[in-house]
Protein backbone atom coordinates (compact mmCIF):
# COMPACT_ATOMS: atom_id res chain seq x y z
CA UNK A 1 0.00 0.00 0.00
CA UNK A 2 3.03 2.46 0.74
CA UNK A 3 4.96 1.28 -2.20
CA UNK A 4 1.07 2.54 -4.24
CA UNK A 5 0.92 6.03 -2.68
CA UNK A 6 4.74 6.20 -2.93
CA UNK A 7 4.51 5.29 -6.76
CA UNK A 8 1.20 7.74 -6.97
CA UNK A 9 3.12 10.49 -5.42
CA UNK A 10 6.30 10.52 -7.61
CA UNK A 11 3.81 10.54 -10.51
CA UNK A 12 1.50 13.67 -9.22
CA UNK A 13 4.96 15.63 -8.74
CA UNK A 14 6.38 14.70 -12.01
CA UNK A 15 2.77 15.84 -13.86
CA UNK A 16 3.12 19.23 -11.75
CA UNK A 17 6.94 19.59 -12.70
CA UNK A 18 5.39 18.95 -16.01
CA UNK A 19 2.46 21.28 -16.20
CA UNK A 20 4.98 23.88 -14.61
CA UNK A 21 7.58 23.76 -17.04
CA UNK A 22 4.93 23.52 -20.00
CA UNK A 23 3.23 27.00 -18.28
CA UNK A 24 6.41 28.42 -18.33
CA UNK A 25 7.50 27.70 -21.78
CA UNK A 26 3.58 29.44 -22.91
CA UNK A 27 4.84 32.22 -20.29
CA UNK A 28 7.96 32.64 -22.75
CA UNK A 29 6.59 32.07 -25.46
CA UNK A 30 4.04 34.88 -25.16
CA UNK A 31 6.94 37.01 -24.29
CA UNK A 32 8.83 36.31 -27.10
CA UNK A 33 5.89 37.14 -29.54
CA UNK A 34 5.72 40.24 -27.96
CA UNK A 35 9.35 41.15 -28.50
CA UNK A 36 9.20 39.85 -32.12
CA UNK A 37 5.86 42.47 -32.70
CA UNK A 38 7.35 45.26 -31.23
CA UNK A 39 10.16 44.75 -33.56
CA UNK A 40 7.58 44.45 -36.48
CA UNK A 41 5.97 47.80 -35.21
CA UNK A 42 2.69 45.92 -34.24
CA UNK A 43 2.74 47.18 -30.83
CA UNK A 44 -1.38 46.46 -30.41
CA UNK A 45 0.08 43.07 -30.87
CA UNK A 46 3.15 43.38 -28.54
CA UNK A 47 0.78 44.60 -25.86
CA UNK A 48 -1.60 41.69 -26.29
CA UNK A 49 1.30 39.12 -26.06
CA UNK A 50 2.73 40.65 -23.34
CA UNK A 51 -0.98 40.54 -21.60
CA UNK A 52 -1.10 36.80 -21.73
CA UNK A 53 2.67 36.34 -20.33
CA UNK A 54 1.28 38.62 -17.63
CA UNK A 55 -1.70 36.09 -17.12
CA UNK A 56 0.27 33.02 -17.56
CA UNK A 57 2.86 34.32 -14.57
CA UNK A 58 -0.26 35.76 -12.16
CA UNK A 59 -1.16 31.61 -12.00
CA UNK A 60 2.55 30.56 -11.61
CA UNK A 61 2.34 32.78 -8.51
CA UNK A 62 6.00 33.19 -6.65
CA UNK A 63 7.80 31.04 -9.59
CA UNK A 64 6.26 33.46 -12.39
CA UNK A 65 7.24 36.48 -10.85
CA UNK A 66 10.38 37.28 -12.58
CA UNK A 67 8.82 37.15 -15.59
CA UNK A 68 5.38 38.90 -14.99
CA UNK A 69 7.79 42.00 -14.20
CA UNK A 70 10.02 41.66 -17.41
CA UNK A 71 6.43 41.70 -19.78
CA UNK A 72 4.63 44.26 -17.14
CA UNK A 73 8.43 46.51 -18.18
CA UNK A 74 7.59 46.42 -21.59
CA UNK A 75 3.59 47.47 -21.87
CA UNK A 76 4.39 51.37 -21.10
CA UNK A 77 6.95 51.75 -23.71
CA UNK A 78 4.70 49.67 -26.17
CA UNK A 79 1.66 52.06 -25.42
CA UNK A 80 3.76 55.15 -26.27
CA UNK A 81 5.12 54.06 -29.29
CA UNK A 82 1.82 53.57 -30.43
CA UNK A 83 0.93 57.13 -29.19
CA UNK A 84 3.37 58.44 -31.03
CA UNK A 85 2.57 56.49 -34.29
CA UNK A 86 -1.05 58.22 -33.58
CA UNK A 87 0.11 61.78 -32.92
CA UNK A 88 2.19 61.52 -35.80
CA UNK A 89 -0.58 60.37 -37.82
CA UNK A 90 -2.46 63.84 -36.25
CA UNK A 91 -4.89 61.57 -34.81
CA UNK A 92 -4.84 63.30 -31.25
CA UNK A 93 -7.80 61.51 -29.49
CA UNK A 94 -6.36 57.97 -30.27
CA UNK A 95 -2.76 59.23 -28.90
CA UNK A 96 -4.11 60.78 -25.90
CA UNK A 97 -6.03 57.57 -24.69
CA UNK A 98 -2.96 55.75 -25.66
CA UNK A 99 -0.06 57.75 -23.78
CA UNK A 100 -2.69 57.91 -20.99
CA UNK A 101 -2.16 54.07 -20.90
CA UNK A 102 1.10 54.37 -21.35
CA UNK A 103 1.31 56.52 -18.26
CA UNK A 104 -0.95 54.40 -16.49
CA UNK A 105 0.65 51.69 -17.09
CA UNK A 106 4.18 52.98 -16.03
CA UNK A 107 2.75 54.19 -12.47
CA UNK A 108 1.74 50.44 -12.16
CA UNK A 109 5.31 49.14 -12.05
CA UNK A 110 6.39 52.54 -9.63
CA UNK A 111 8.32 53.91 -12.94
CA UNK A 112 7.57 57.65 -12.26
CA UNK A 113 9.98 58.59 -15.01
CA UNK A 114 8.19 57.12 -18.10
CA UNK A 115 4.68 58.07 -16.50
CA UNK A 116 5.52 61.52 -16.15
CA UNK A 117 7.17 61.52 -20.02
CA UNK A 118 3.99 60.38 -21.43
CA UNK A 119 2.01 63.00 -19.61
CA UNK A 120 4.25 65.42 -21.09
CA UNK A 121 3.22 64.09 -24.87
CA UNK A 122 -0.42 63.86 -23.62
CA UNK A 123 0.43 67.93 -22.84
CA UNK A 124 2.20 68.08 -26.47
CA UNK A 125 -1.01 66.36 -27.92
CA UNK A 126 -3.04 69.12 -26.69
CA UNK A 127 -1.00 72.02 -27.37
CA UNK A 128 -1.09 70.90 -31.00
CA UNK A 129 -4.82 70.20 -31.56
CA UNK A 130 -5.07 73.57 -29.78
CA UNK A 131 -2.86 75.41 -32.04
CA UNK A 132 -4.92 74.33 -35.22
CA UNK A 133 -7.93 75.32 -33.61
CA UNK A 134 -5.90 78.63 -32.72
CA UNK A 135 -4.73 79.41 -36.73
CA UNK A 136 -8.34 78.25 -37.23
CA UNK A 137 -9.79 80.78 -34.81
CA UNK A 138 -11.43 78.64 -32.80
CA UNK A 139 -10.65 80.42 -29.75
CA UNK A 140 -12.69 79.18 -27.09
CA UNK A 141 -11.85 75.34 -28.62
CA UNK A 142 -8.52 76.21 -28.58
CA UNK A 143 -8.44 77.36 -24.85
CA UNK A 144 -9.81 74.15 -23.85
CA UNK A 145 -7.52 71.80 -25.46
CA UNK A 146 -4.69 73.91 -23.71
CA UNK A 147 -6.03 73.70 -20.58
CA UNK A 148 -6.02 69.95 -21.01
CA UNK A 149 -2.02 69.80 -21.83
CA UNK A 150 -1.85 72.40 -18.79
CA UNK A 151 -4.05 69.41 -16.59
CA UNK A 152 -1.55 66.37 -18.43
CA UNK A 153 1.81 68.31 -17.34
CA UNK A 154 1.61 71.65 -15.10
CA UNK A 155 5.02 71.98 -16.53
CA UNK A 156 4.76 72.10 -20.07
CA UNK A 157 5.88 75.94 -20.76
CA UNK A 158 4.51 75.95 -24.71
CA UNK A 159 1.28 75.22 -23.30
CA UNK A 160 0.94 78.35 -21.21
CA UNK A 161 2.58 80.34 -23.98
CA UNK A 162 -0.26 78.89 -26.67
CA UNK A 163 -3.02 79.94 -24.27
CA UNK A 164 -1.61 83.19 -23.11
CA UNK A 165 -1.89 83.74 -27.32
CA UNK A 166 -5.47 82.92 -27.37
CA UNK A 167 -6.22 85.05 -24.90
CA UNK A 168 -4.59 88.64 -25.92
CA UNK A 169 -6.75 87.25 -29.62
CA UNK A 170 -9.87 88.13 -27.11
CA UNK A 171 -8.42 91.25 -25.78
CA UNK A 172 -7.67 89.51 -21.52
CA UNK A 173 -4.78 91.45 -21.00
CA UNK A 174 -4.63 90.14 -17.05
CA UNK A 175 -5.02 86.41 -18.37
CA UNK A 176 -2.39 86.85 -21.20
CA UNK A 177 -0.06 88.14 -18.84
CA UNK A 178 -0.55 85.66 -15.95
CA UNK A 179 -0.37 83.01 -18.77
CA UNK A 180 3.29 84.27 -20.08
CA UNK A 181 4.41 85.02 -16.70
CA UNK A 182 4.32 81.39 -15.99
CA UNK A 183 6.31 80.31 -18.90
CA UNK A 184 9.23 82.57 -17.59
CA UNK A 185 8.64 81.15 -14.45
CA UNK A 186 8.67 77.50 -15.30
CA UNK A 187 11.79 77.84 -18.23
CA UNK A 188 15.66 79.26 -18.08
CA UNK A 189 16.42 83.02 -19.44
CA UNK A 190 17.78 81.51 -22.23
CA UNK A 191 15.20 78.86 -23.38
CA UNK A 192 13.17 79.88 -26.86
CA UNK A 193 9.74 79.63 -25.19
CA UNK A 194 10.87 81.92 -22.41
CA UNK A 195 12.25 84.60 -24.71
CA UNK A 196 8.91 84.43 -27.00
CA UNK A 197 7.01 84.92 -24.02
CA UNK A 198 8.83 88.01 -23.33
CA UNK A 199 8.89 89.81 -26.61
CA UNK A 200 5.38 88.84 -27.08
CA UNK A 201 4.10 90.41 -23.68
CA UNK A 202 6.25 93.85 -24.57
CA UNK A 203 5.05 94.15 -27.39
CA UNK A 204 1.66 93.83 -26.55
CA UNK A 205 2.34 96.34 -24.00
CA UNK A 206 4.13 98.57 -25.79
CA UNK A 207 1.30 98.89 -28.64
CA UNK A 208 -1.37 99.41 -25.92
CA UNK A 209 1.14 102.47 -24.66
CA UNK A 210 0.78 103.82 -27.85
CA UNK A 211 -2.68 103.25 -28.62
CA UNK A 212 -3.50 105.17 -25.20
CA UNK A 213 -0.93 108.25 -26.29
CA UNK A 214 -3.28 108.28 -29.48
CA UNK A 215 -5.95 108.60 -27.36
CA UNK A 216 -4.51 111.52 -24.99
CA UNK A 217 -4.55 108.99 -22.35
CA UNK A 218 -1.13 109.48 -20.78
CA UNK A 219 -1.59 107.86 -17.59
CA UNK A 220 -2.81 104.58 -18.75
CA UNK A 221 -0.08 105.24 -21.05
CA UNK A 222 2.15 104.99 -18.26
CA UNK A 223 0.57 101.96 -16.92
CA UNK A 224 1.08 100.20 -20.25
CA UNK A 225 4.87 101.52 -20.02
CA UNK A 226 5.39 100.49 -16.73
CA UNK A 227 4.38 96.80 -17.39
CA UNK A 228 6.31 96.65 -20.60
CA UNK A 229 9.34 97.63 -19.31
CA UNK A 230 9.13 94.53 -16.88
CA UNK A 231 9.94 92.79 -19.54
CA UNK A 232 12.74 94.97 -21.74
CA UNK A 233 13.98 97.80 -21.04
CA UNK A 234 16.60 98.17 -23.74
CA UNK A 235 13.69 99.25 -27.02
CA UNK A 236 14.21 102.93 -28.12
CA UNK A 237 10.54 102.83 -29.15
CA UNK A 238 9.04 102.55 -25.24
CA UNK A 239 11.39 105.12 -24.04
CA UNK A 240 10.13 107.25 -26.46
CA UNK A 241 6.58 106.54 -25.39
CA UNK A 242 7.53 106.91 -21.92
CA UNK A 243 8.76 110.53 -22.86
CA UNK A 244 5.65 111.76 -24.12
CA UNK A 245 3.49 110.33 -21.33
CA UNK A 246 5.72 111.79 -18.57
CA UNK A 247 6.14 115.13 -20.61
CA UNK A 248 1.93 114.69 -20.85
CA UNK A 249 1.86 114.28 -17.23
CA UNK A 250 4.10 117.38 -16.53
CA UNK A 251 6.60 115.19 -15.17
CA UNK A 252 9.38 117.13 -16.33
CA UNK A 253 12.80 115.24 -14.64
CA UNK A 254 11.41 111.63 -15.80
CA UNK A 255 10.78 113.00 -19.24
CA UNK A 256 14.70 113.91 -19.26
CA UNK A 257 15.36 110.64 -18.18
CA UNK A 258 13.83 109.02 -20.34
CA UNK A 259 14.50 110.89 -23.51
CA UNK A 260 18.16 110.70 -22.97
CA UNK A 261 18.31 106.79 -22.86
CA UNK A 262 16.08 106.61 -25.92
CA UNK A 263 18.41 109.33 -27.88
CA UNK A 264 21.01 106.85 -26.68
CA UNK A 265 19.32 103.60 -28.38
CA UNK A 266 17.29 105.26 -30.75
CA UNK A 267 19.34 104.64 -34.18
CA UNK A 268 17.28 105.77 -37.44
CA UNK A 269 14.70 108.94 -36.15
CA UNK A 270 16.38 111.24 -33.54
CA UNK A 271 14.42 113.71 -34.31
CA UNK A 272 10.99 113.13 -32.46
CA UNK A 273 12.72 112.00 -29.21
CA UNK A 274 15.03 115.25 -29.42
CA UNK A 275 11.53 117.47 -29.54
CA UNK A 276 9.99 115.83 -26.61
CA UNK A 277 13.43 116.37 -24.87
CA UNK A 278 13.05 119.83 -25.62
CA UNK A 279 9.78 120.35 -24.13
CA UNK A 280 10.73 118.35 -21.19
CA UNK A 281 13.99 120.50 -20.62
CA UNK A 282 11.90 123.46 -21.09
CA UNK A 283 9.65 122.22 -18.40
CA UNK A 284 12.14 122.03 -15.40
CA UNK A 285 13.52 125.19 -16.94
CA UNK A 286 17.22 124.53 -18.20
CA UNK A 287 16.65 126.77 -21.29
CA UNK A 288 20.31 125.82 -22.19
CA UNK A 289 19.77 121.58 -23.09
CA UNK A 290 16.02 122.97 -24.35
CA UNK A 291 17.59 124.59 -27.33
CA UNK A 292 20.50 122.13 -27.49
CA UNK A 293 17.46 119.47 -27.99
CA UNK A 294 15.22 121.48 -30.27
CA UNK A 295 18.41 122.24 -32.64
CA UNK A 296 19.12 118.61 -33.42
CA UNK A 297 15.14 118.49 -34.84
CA UNK A 298 16.41 118.17 -38.40
CA UNK A 299 13.82 115.79 -39.80
CA UNK A 300 10.15 115.02 -39.42
CA UNK A 301 7.30 116.83 -38.61
CA UNK A 302 8.21 118.47 -35.86
CA UNK A 303 11.13 120.96 -37.32
CA UNK A 304 9.09 123.78 -37.58
CA UNK A 305 7.92 123.46 -34.27
CA UNK A 306 10.96 123.66 -33.19
CA UNK A 307 12.22 126.04 -34.72
CA UNK A 308 9.26 128.04 -33.68
CA UNK A 309 11.01 127.46 -29.84
CA UNK A 310 14.21 128.21 -30.68
CA UNK A 311 13.68 131.74 -32.66
CA UNK A 312 10.23 132.97 -31.09
CA UNK A 313 9.88 131.17 -27.69
CA UNK A 314 13.00 130.64 -26.01
CA UNK A 315 15.33 133.23 -28.65
CA UNK A 316 18.02 130.64 -28.52
CA UNK A 317 21.68 132.22 -28.74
Amino acid sequence: MNKIKLILSVAFLSLSSFLFSQTMNEAGEAFNNGIAAVKANDYAAAIKAYSECIDICSKLGEEGEEMKMKAESQIPDAYFKMGIGAYQAQKFDEAVIDFQKSSEFALKINDKENSDKALNYIARVYTTKGSAQYKDEEYDNAIVSFEKAIQADETYSKAYYSIGLVYNKQDKAAEFKAAMDKVIELGPADDKTVEAAKLTVFRSFRADAGKALQAGNFTKSMEYIDIALNYEDGDAQILYFATIANNGLSNWQKAVDFGKKAVELETKDKSKVYFELGRAYEGINNKNEACSAYKKVTSGPNVAAAQHKIKNELKCN
